[in-house]
């Protein structure tokens, strides 16, 4: 979420300089990004005839994984607890809208239930029951142009093969669409970053990152023509 904080920081410092520059406005809509009235009516407008279970056409999603903390590494399980913030970002081009004609509302913050969402899971979960469940509640950010950025904080489980607690350890997290080949849904790396973004990694914990990595694997089977496709990213860890 970081980068959509630095958006918002900007709009208040261009609101800054604009305020102590022109005579104050007697309008009552003091946002940045229209009224109730206008966000109302946008979101009555792009809901009005919206399917969420139907996927978006031309459909690539960009994700990434952004590491929090290392909260456990079992040898005897063979798995690896973390908690990361996952980050998707895909256009859907039916909640599109134009800000002229509603007072200038740029931006739409709404559950992410009201929305198709990809069903993007980690592959090699340690606990079945719980493939990407274990997330908190977020909201979605839609953009005039049917942007869409999400942003999740979840605990993880995956499978990894840990042979000691003194030696440097290599895992692997693989996620992919449950349903979805490469042709409905593609999948790239959040801004097209080979790595796990530590921005927010707790360092000084007992498991510290020593690298990481990232990459976008495509897979075609005899079976069928259609690519799967998944995105990997390896904790290199000590």
């Amino acid at each position: 979420m970081w980068e959509l904080g630095i958006i918002f920081m900007t709009v208040l410092l261009v609101r800054g300089n604009v305020e102590t520059t022109k005579t104050p406005s007697t309008s009552t809509d003091k946002s940045h990004n229209g009224d109730v009235q206008n966000r109302t009516k946008v979101f009555e407008t792009i809901m009005s005839n919206y399917k969420r279970e139907i996927i978006p056409d031309n459909l690539t999603v960009s994700f990434g994984l952004a590491l929090i903390n290392v909260i456990q590494m079992s040898s005897e399980q063979k798995s690896m607890e973390i908690d990361a913030m996952l980050r998707y970002e895909w256009i859907d081009t039916r909640l599109k809208w134009d800000r002229k004609k509603f007072g200038n509302v740029r931006l739409m913050i709404i559950p992410y239930q009201h929305i198709w969402i990809p069903d993007i899971i980690l592959f090699n979960a340690a606990k079945i029951f719980n493939y990407i469940s274990s997330c908190a509640d977020s909201n979605i950010w839609i953009y005039e142009t049917g942007k869409i950025l999400w942003d999740r904080q979840c605990h993880l489980s995956s499978f990894c093969n840990i042979s000691s607690y003194e030696s440097q350890q290599t895992c692997t997290l693989k996620f992919g669409s449950w349903t979805f080949d490469g042709l409905d849904m593609d999948l790239k790396l959040y801004n097209e970053k080979q790595e796990v973004d530590l921005t927010y990694f707790n360092y000084g914990a007992y498991w510290n990152v020593q690298s990481t990595s990232a990459a976008r694997n495509e897979l075609t089977y005899n079976c069928c023509k259609e690519p799967i496709v998944d995105l990997s990213f390896n904790l290199t860890l000590r």
